[in-house]
């Protein structure tokens, strides 16, 4: 009885924590990327781009990324993903991601119908 209720309880824990975080995070930080042959720059292995010293980058048409890439003068990267979004509700959906503009823009969207 007592291994039904601790796995009960982390069941209702875990669903919470769900609940609290939504659909994803907002950033992620990598340290220690520096550039292996470009002075001056951060480098982003996942698509292979080189991000200026205290500058960003806003890639587009990449399947799957909608980032802001941000590199620090310690050559932090700092890779801004889109907010988490709330559970839909009945009759909303999150729209699909736009690849092709930058970020924010290539955010998915909560889209609820309009009641009359």
């Amino acid at each position: 009885m007592n291994v039904l209720l601790v796995l009960y309880v982390s069941v209702l824990i875990l669903l919470q924590l769900v609940a609290i975080n939504g659909n994803g995070f907002s950033t992620q930080y990598r340290g220690h990327t520096q550039h292996p042959t470009l002075a001056g720059h951060c480098y982003y292995e996942e698509l292979d781009l080189a991000v200026p010293l205290n500058g960003e980058i806003l890639p587009v048409n990449h399947e799957d990324y909608c980032v802001k890439v941000l590199c620090a003068d310690d050559y932090l990267l700092m890779i801004k993903h889109c907010e988490p979004q709330p559970f839909p509700l009945p009759g909303c959906q999150l729209s699909p991601g736009n690849y092709g503009v930058q970020f924010p823009e290539c955010c998915p969207q909560l889209e609820c119908p309009t009641r009359a």
